[in-house]
């Protein structure tokens, strides 16, 4: 799909500056979760109108050789880095990273400043990756209509979780912020832009934010709002919904208009590759903005350049050195290109494509 892998670096671009810098532009972490919700689901749906079902082995098989090398590679890494450097890692932190629980660590814990806490996003994908094809089966039985509804049902459930549990007394922002059923509802949303792009009924009743060129801008800006004009409590609670919301309407934009002047720079070649390793750059961010803070002799700009170049250096190691051999692999459990399984009889288990 065009634009989505520079949509893909500017996501890890915008963490590196927020955690480099202390700026936030955009909110690269929400910007994953809805794409990858978005993402997943369309596979799905592809692989489901393809061949009549979804293979929950072969999809897991992907999603071992595409995400597991490259994370548990940083994990040891930085397990060996820190010990060697006298920075034991806190009781727990450990066992919690090779359970890829590294989130509800954080949220248990408040939060705590160590090498691998920003690993706590991909612990809420990885959860989303073990559970949604399996709900994504169960609702799709029911066709696309039902998978929709479902949807929608959960992101206001997961809401209404967020605020009895708060309101409560249950948990604080750390939990808020960190846990996969806090934040479920932001890929959520990616879902459902997935269940809806295929109708063209959809596409008409958005037709006025995909219009023109600049409406990305007007997006974007109200994007900032969300993120700069909430307390943080209320942004915990139904602001990064409004966010994942926005998100997704500006995926819809790029896709429209990825090939007009404003925006083609989004498949600029350079661009591009730096989405494709935009994963293995938020793996080792942390680290290549730590080197970049050892150059004590330069400017916080300076260090926070140095320290974006060794995250890219360290992104592009661990693609070609870690990730590649693994990712040539997963050719073996891509989806049979055949027709469709035929629908069962009436009262009979159906895994016919899901309709629209």
């Amino acid at each position: 799909m065009p634009a989505l892998d520079g949509f893909r670096a500017v996501a890890a671009f915008s963490v590196v500056l927020a955690h480099g810098y202390d700026v936030t532009v955009f909110d690269g972490v929400t910007g994953f979760f809805v794409l990858s919700g978005f993402l997943i689901t369309t596979l799905l749906l592809r692989e489901q109108e393809a061949m009549g079902t979804v293979s929950l082995r072969a999809f897991y098989a992907r999603r071992t050789l595409r995400i597991f090398p490259a994370y548990y590679a940083c994990v040891l890494a930085s397990y060996v880095i820190d010990r060697v450097a006298g920075n034991p890692w806190p009781r727990g932190l450990a066992p919690s990273a090779v359970a890829y629980v590294v989130n509800y660590f954080n949220a248990f814990n408040g939060h705590p400043s160590t090498s691998i806490a920003h690993l706590w996003s991909l612990g809420v994908e990885e959860q989303f990756y073990l559970l949604w094809p399996t709900v994504f089966i169960a609702l799709g039985r029911f066709g696309l209509p039902a998978l929709r509804k479902g949807l929608a049902a959960l992101i206001v459930l997961s809401i209404a979780w967020r605020c009895f549990l708060y309101f409560g007394g249950y948990v604080g922002q750390a939990y808020l912020y960190n846990t996969f059923d806090a934040r479920f509802d932001n890929l959520a949303v990616g879902c459902l832009l997935a269940t809806l792009v295929v109708s063209p009924r959809f596409t008409q009743a958005i037709s006025f934010v995909t219009a023109y060129s600049w409406a990305p801008l007007v997006t974007i800006a109200l994007m900032t709002v969300v993120m700069h004009g909430m307390s943080s409590i209320p942004r915990h609670l139904f602001g990064f919904t409004i966010y994942s919301v926005l998100v997704a309407i500006l995926l819809v934009q790029l896709l429209n208009w990825s090939r007009s002047t404003l925006w083609r720079w989004l498949e600029w070649p350079a661009v591009r590759f730096l989405g494709t390793i935009s994963y293995p750059i938020y793996l080792y961010h942390a680290w290549g903005l730590g080197l970049g803070h050892w150059l004590t002799g330069f400017s916080a700009f300076w260090q926070f350049i140095a320290g974006t170049i060794f995250s890219v250096v360290g992104g592009v190691g661990s693609y070609f050195v870690v990730e590649k051999p693994f990712l040539a692999m997963k050719k073996r459990f891509a989806p049979e290109r055949r027709h469709a399984a035929p629908a069962r009889a009436a009262g009979q288990p159906t895994q016919a494509p899901i309709p629209s």
